[in-house]
């Protein structure tokens, strides 16, 4: 490890007087610079001066690229070689270790191929290179010789370089450049220099560059300042103390504060951070109208999102992607209703709708064509016009001008011509950051054309997944105004002076940081050359100087650790070996007046519960309510859950789904049977036919039936699979003929009858399964079930299966039914489960008075006058607008239903808990 102790070391107290009008100064990362800078013009403020020279600060990797591109293009510039972009790295690494005998057996080569170009920064960084090969390197370290041997040839040949080599190369012809050289640098925020860093600054201080650094402060606790090490609970509590305590320091303050949040961790808790902390900042925001003005949050995570997490670029990605291949639906929907398409705005409404009648035939995958094929079905042309004519415009050019291989600068302006197809990046005004991603976007583009430098060809799919691994591996975070909250992690905090300063997660198992060898170099090598998380040693030595940082960057600094972990065993934490030694302090809990609060403060609140719809119109209700027995049965369930989905129309959206689901799976069940029995007609017909005839029959049934879904579900029902779903079918109900032949004489009257049911005022849509005639004339109303039921599902004054009940009763069919029966068509559990007048009218079926919840019944005239007594009071209640939160049996009842989040039946259930408690005690 390389010090400075060869440089002269001032103050930092006296940085600001050395620096004049040719004065640059470099810190370790960009963040550092801006926050110097902003240090700088405020110092300068506090001198009253009116005009001040401004001050070249910037990181270091920045003033060695500026020294390199500005002898590139001096007039009398020496033949330099071309500097690669970190894509360009990538991309020339990923092609060698693909192409290379190892790197055929892996399967991660983009993560392999940024772990060895990793491995080729730190071996120049820390001058290595020449004791790679010492000893006897394992398989991975002769891997990655192998394959920098090719990368530095390739380079060679190519009169190339990189960013790991840059830094050489100026240091070995810095005096021969033709450019304006520093005359005075000063090194700010620096703990260590690597040796190739120390070399390039003995470079410039041999070529006359008076070179000071600034010394950090003494490793010891702000003289005046307060230190307290304090325990939260969890994770959430520590962030949301945490955020509290910066709102009142910022709201407190009569001046301008700078308060400081590190997080060792902040990449697993970013998204927690930003959440908790614009709550905390802006508690009413989440009650803000849609379109309403966001306020600018008076914090900045230091850790940008990878670009393909943005709204704007998944839109981008999806077009160039949706082109050439099949995609997960769920990113295709997000796509039609993106704001980022032409007509994204004006046609927001009608693509919501589109997208919700696409997905009932949907596929998991979906393809362009079957994307225009399905809108145009749901009737896209004339609700989505503009979307149709980009989907038939994006077919057109795929068909006629999509290359099939090209260079990267070609695939370029093929990525171009495609968004401009789609109308990218919409028609509404972007706002700031999206349209500094969008600005982003276009960065990224023109640097994937510069790939051609290290990869000549390649085709349409290869460049677009290229494209998004690149967007994937940038970093992006817009800029924001200056604000006062800074949240860091360790690296970004280096150096950063604060008023207050807050450093959370300094458990044992987040603090320090665990060592992070790289695989590719020799840990030896590691050890030796002391690399900062090389090994356990060094991490260890790392962050003890850090935390001594931390201990004198604020007057106020606050350690905080959780007592338990966020994972799911919740195992007690200890803290930190390095902060054991200060005192643990009583954490103290902040509160916050919550914006609820205030608004229940500002009136008189008065609790009403109304639970009572308008009732329904009796010309309604005359006329029939869509949904048919289902009404009367999700009524019985819970009153709110009919009158959410029959009266107010609310359906939760559809997933699409690989082949066919249960309910399309039933209705090719109840398909087949039916036109089954409208050829037989009779058990003697289904026993006289051999069975050959039998099954040629089923099989010729069973065709037509897959073929009718196969119209609705193409890409589901394939060749291939629309033969085993025959089979399947023939099987089944080979299966179930059985069961049918072990009945007495019967004949089937009716089958798939369509009926209009009058219970009360209420009038029902339905559709009859069948009716079998037994020799006695009487009927028996058959349901067909693909899954098992129980004869007790139809009993009670809210039952769980209305449907058969209701035929029996509300029909003309009444006057002559002897028994309601479910027929349970199901490998394995094939049988009836029925309620009937007489005794062995079905195989295995027990007359109604030994049925529990029967037997309070005398005779069947009995049963049936409950029965229908218990559906008129179901059709009144409905009718009348009652919408009680009122599960027949909670938790079962809401187990599968989908409108708790709209009834938030949890909650009520809770508040009825504590009201009860209440009452008892």
């Amino acid at each position: 490890m390389s010090d400075s102790s060869q440089f002269p070391q001032v103050p930092l107290s006296e940085v600001f007087k050395r620096i004049n009008a040719g004065t640059t100064v470099v810190t370790p990362n960009r963040r550092l610079a801006l926050a110097l800078k902003e240090k700088f013009d405020q110092h300068q403020i506090g001198c009253n001066r009116a005009v001040w020279y401004s001050v070249d600060v910037l990181p270091l990797t920045a003033l060695i690229e500026r020294i390199y591109l500005d002898a590139l293009y001096a007039a009398q510039s020496l033949r330099l070689p071309l500097l690669l972009s970190a894509s360009q790295e990538q991309v020339l690494w990923e092609s060698i270790i693909r192409f290379s005998a190892t790197g055929k057996a892996l399967l991660r080569i983009a993560q392999t191929a940024q772990l060895a170009r990793e491995a080729w920064q730190l071996a120049h960084a820390w001058k290595i290179t020449d004791h790679l090969s010492d000893g006897y390197p394992n398989e991975d370290g002769r891997a990655f010789l192998d394959w920098a041997s090719a990368y530095q040839e390739i380079t060679r040949s190519n009169w190339q370089t990189d960013r790991a080599r840059i830094t050489n190369l100026i240091v070995e012809q810095y005096e021969s450049f033709d450019i304006k050289k520093t005359s005075l640098l000063i090194c700010y925020g620096f703990d260590i220099f690597t040796p190739q860093q120390n070399a390039f600054l003995r470079k410039l201080a041999a070529a006359g560059c008076e070179i000071t650094v600034a010394a950090l402060p003494a490793q010891s606790p702000h003289s005046s300042g307060v230190m307290r090490r304090i325990v939260y609970p969890s994770s959430r509590d520590e962030i949301h103390q945490a955020a509290l305590w910066a709102r009142s320091k910022i709201a407190g303050a009569d001046h301008a504060v700078r308060v400081g949040i590190v997080v060792p961790a902040l990449s697993s808790y970013r998204n927690v951070l930003m959440r908790i902390f614009a709550t905390v900042m802006h508690p009413d925001i989440r009650f803000a109208l849609p379109g309403a003005t966001r306020p600018v949050a008076p914090f900045n995570v230091s850790l940008g999102l990878a670009l393909t997490s943005y709204p704007l670029i998944d839109a981008a990605l999806v077009s160039l992607a949706l082109l050439d291949q099949s995609l997960a639906f769920h990113r295709v929907s997000h796509w039609l209703r993106s704001p980022f398409l032409a007509g994204g705005k004006a046609e927001m409404e009608q693509r919501a709708l589109l997208d919700a009648r696409i997905r009932r035939n949907a596929e998991p995958m979906i393809t362009l064509e079957r994307l225009f094929a399905l809108a145009t079905q749901a009737g896209g042309q004339t609700s989505c016009p503009a979307l149709l004519r980009c989907l038939s415009a994006l077919i057109e050019f795929r068909q006629t001008q999509l290359p099939q291989s090209g260079s990267h600068s070609t695939f370029a302006r093929v990525i171009l011509e495609v968004l401009e197809i789609v109308g990218f990046p919409g028609e509404r005004s972007l706002d700031s950051i999206e349209y500094q991603t969008f600005e982003k976007w276009h960065a990224l583009v023109a640097d994937f054309a510069t790939l051609d430098h290290v990869v000549a060809k390649t085709s349409y799919p290869e460049a677009i997944g290229r494209l998004k691994r690149i967007a994937g591996d940038t970093l992006f975070q817009p800029e924001t105004p200056d604000v006062p909250i800074q949240i860091l992690g360790v690296l970004e905090a280096a150096g950063m002076e604060f008023d207050h300063l807050w450093i959370m997660g300094l458990s044992d198992e987040q603090w320090p940081l665990r060592a992070r060898p790289n695989p590719f170099l020799p840990l030896e090598l590691q050890r030796s050359a002391q690399l900062p998380l090389g090994s356990v040693q060094e991490s260890l030595a790392y962050c003890r100087r850090l935390t001594q940082g931390w201990l004198s960057a604020a007057r106020e600094v606050i350690l905080s650790y959780p007592k338990f972990s966020s994972d799911r065993d919740g195992h007690e934490l200890k803290p930190s070996p390095l902060i054991q030694s200060i005192t643990e302090n009583k954490p103290v809990f902040l509160a916050m007046e919550q914006h609820r609060e205030r608004i229940i403060q500002s009136c008189e609140l008065e609790r009403i519960e109304d639970d009572q719809a308008p009732p329904l119109d009796t010309e309604v209700a005359g006329q029939g309510i869509k949904g048919g027995t289902s009404v009367l049965k999700d009524y019985a369930a819970c009153p709110f859950r009919a009158w959410a989905r029959h009266r107010l129309r609310i359906a939760d959206l559809e997933a699409p789904h690989t082949g066919l689901n249960a309910m399309e799976r039933g209705v090719l069940v109840h398909q087949v049977l039916a036109h089954l029995w409208r050829q037989l007609k009779t058990k003697e017909m289904l026993e006289g036919m051999a069975d050959n005839d039998l099954d040629g029959l089923l099989e010729r049934i069973a065709k037509e039936a897959v073929t009718v879904m196969q119209q609705a579900r193409p890409m589901a029902l394939s060749k291939r699979f629309a033969q085993i779903e025959q089979r399947r079918l023939v099987r089944l109900v080979r299966e179930w003929l059985n069961e049918e032949k072990k009945r007495d004489h019967f004949t089937v009257i009716a089958t798939e009858e369509k009926l209009s049911i009058q219970v009360g005022d209420l009038v029902l849509n339905a559709r009859l399964d069948r009716v079998d005639e037994l020799t006695s004339g009487q009927h028996i109303i058959i349901d067909y079930k693909t899954r098992k039921q129980t004869a007790q599902s139809m009993i009670g004054e809210r039952p769980d299966e209305p449907q058969l009940p209701l035929y029996l009763v509300m029909t003309k069919a009444q006057q002559d039914a002897v028994g309601v029966a479910f027929a349970a068509v199901k490998r394995g559990e094939m049988g009836f489960a029925a309620i009937v007048r007489d005794p062995d009218l079905l195989p295995g079926v027990k007359v109604f008075s030994q049925v529990n919840g029967c037997k309070q019944f005398a005779t069947w005239e009995d049963l049936v006058a409950a029965w229908r007594q218990h559906l008129t009071n179901l059709a009144a209640g409905f009718c009348s607008g009652d919408a009680k939160v009122d599960p027949k049996q909670y938790p079962v009842t809401c187990e599968y239903c989908d409108m708790q989040l709209f009834c938030r039946i949890h909650e009520r259930i809770g508040e009825r808990a504590i009201a009860q408690e209440s009452e008892n005690g």
